[in-house]
């Protein structure tokens, strides 16, 4: 015969002792008493004789009266269902302690957490410096791969309705399949939306389909970490980013500008998208009658900080208005200044992103230099037109509580200072001598400490299925098509592995 369910889940929650157990049951029947106002139930008691014939996995009887309710209240399941023989229990139920431990020991801006032990719980994502949080709903379920899928087989009618139930609602959530392979866990994640839309969904068919692609690591954690906090970010301030957007053009017709975060009410990533929107905007209409290649100066030192590349959509649009200076024989330099300390500083998945923004740009032709000196932190976000023009374009670490600072200057000895820091770039370039843009990736992810190999493997299998199965954007503002053409990119360059 078949353990009993309740038997099982005493395993999954380890309440396996009757010492263990006797606190929650007596705290729920505590609980009862107030909610149904029968005081009967804050004095039911539990024999040591009672719980082991109980937890055994083999008794066909089942418990009656104020038991019986403290005991579904507890598990959520009615007392005959508790102790009822499980056949399929095997194959469809997952211990959630496991897996929450396993990613928060994986990746410390992450936290799942699972009420009573069951299977759906919270997934809170924690912001570092720049981004401020965010959570996710988030069911475990077991999992088997086979080939490029992973699948959730037989499931029966009871977790096909509880999966089902997960899945219809609006907000976000991820369905995480949890394989055991060789005394270890394999997570893979797939957005609950992805799943809704795939047609694949339960209870209609009886596999959940989940892309082997989107194994839970450092590549993909890093994308879903990223998306969900400035997409949350910009929901949050949705309202006031539209009615607030004619200060982009007010400011634009300034000379310079520095306004105050103070003058709307917007959270961190709503209050990034705008200085940046800015920014992008300012450098375009400063450069419009260049006839000469500029060069680029960028501040961003973290993957938190660069990953508003990858999913801005102004950000694809002003990259792609600068190709405008590349040709045959010409192309734009952008530098990126990231001391080994900050590198040590970053988490693997932040460095993964921070790749992937410079990837981006290297695949739209811009020709990437690293300085590795932190005393050039400081230089501006600029794009210096030499002899002519420097167009200043600040909004990363900008001091004094301002959404940006922008400027355009002319004077000799600011283009003698910005023109030097270039010099030094390119005399102290971490990339140099390096052949081509995969000659410059692969020595970046060595500086960066990424394996090349798992890195170009990995982004050619996510590219080919595309992030928005794993995780998609909500607001009109986000896009993931750029980073789905440079994860294809990444995962085509050619070289010796």
């Amino acid at each position: 015969m078949s353990p009993t369910l309740f038997s099982l889940l005493l395993k999954e929650q380890n309440l396996t002792t009757w010492e263990g157990f006797c606190v929650p049951y007596t705290a729920t029947g505590r609980l009862l008493a107030q909610e149904t106002n029968n005081r009967r139930l804050a004095t039911v008691g539990l024999g040591r004789t009672t719980f082991d014939r109980w937890s055994s996995g083999t008794w066909c009887g089942r418990p009656r009266g104020e038991a019986a309710q403290i005991l579904e209240r507890m598990f959520g399941r009615p007392a005959d269902v508790l102790f009822a023989p499980t056949p399929e229990m095997h194959a469809t139920s997952v211990a959630a302690g496991p897996v929450a431990e396993l990613v928060g020991s994986r990746w410390s801006t992450s936290r799942l957490l699972f009420p009573a032990g069951g299977p759906s719980g919270t997934w809170e994502i924690a912001g570092r410096r720049r981004l401020d949080g965010t959570s996710a709903a988030v069911r475990v379920l077991p999992v088997v791969r086979r080939g490029e899928a992973v699948n959730a087989e037989g499931l029966g009618q009871d977790d096909r309705s509880d999966l089902e139930g997960f899945l219809r609602p609006a907000r976000r959530g991820f369905v995480v399949g949890v394989e055991e392979r060789l005394g270890d866990l394999d997570l893979y994640v797939r957005e609950a939306a992805s799943a809704r839309r795939s047609g694949r969904a339960v209870p209609q068919a009886e596999v959940l389909s989940i892309p082997s692609a989107y194994l839970l690591d450092d590549l993909t954690y890093g994308i879903l970490w990223a998306l969900t906090q400035l997409d949350d970010g910009l929901l949050a301030d949705d309202h006031v980013l539209d009615s607030e957007r004619h200060m982009i053009a007010t400011y634009l017709s300034l000379p310079r500008s520095a306004p105050s975060r103070l003058l709307v009410d917007l959270g961190a990533v709503g209050s990034g998208w705008m200085g940046s929107a800015f920014c992008a905007r300012h450098i375009r209409k400063q450069l419009a009658d260049a006839s000469e290649v500029p060069t680029f100066w960028t501040r961003e030192q973290s993957g938190e900080e660069a990953a508003p590349w990858l999913f801005f959509k102004h950000k694809l649009d002003y990259l792609q208005a600068l190709t405008r200076f590349h040709s045959g024989s010409t192309q734009t330099v952008r530098v990126f200044c990231l001391p080994e300390t900050e590198v040590a500083r970053s988490e693997r998945y932040e460095r993964v992103l921070l790749l992937l923004a410079i990837a981006l740009m290297e695949r739209l032709g811009i020709r990437v230099r690293v300085m590795p000196r932190p005393e050039y932190s400081a230089v501006d976000g600029v794009a210096l037109v030499p002899g002519h023009r420097a167009v200043v374009a600040n909004w990363v670490r900008v001091p004094d509580g301002a959404l940006w600072a922008a400027n355009s200057t002319t004077a000799r000895g600011d283009l003698r200072t910005y023109a030097s820091a270039f010099a030094d770039a390119l005399g102290n370039d971490v990339l140099a001598g390096a052949d081509g843009p995969t000659g410059r990736l692969r020595r970046l992810a060595g500086y960066l400490d990424l394996d090349w190999v798992w890195l170009t493997s990995r982004c050619r299998a996510l590219g080919e299925h595309g992030v928005a199965g794993l995780v998609r954007p909500r607001s009109r503002l986000l896009t993931v098509r750029a980073l789905d053409e440079t994860l294809l990119f990444l995962g085509n360059l050619t070289s010796d592995r």
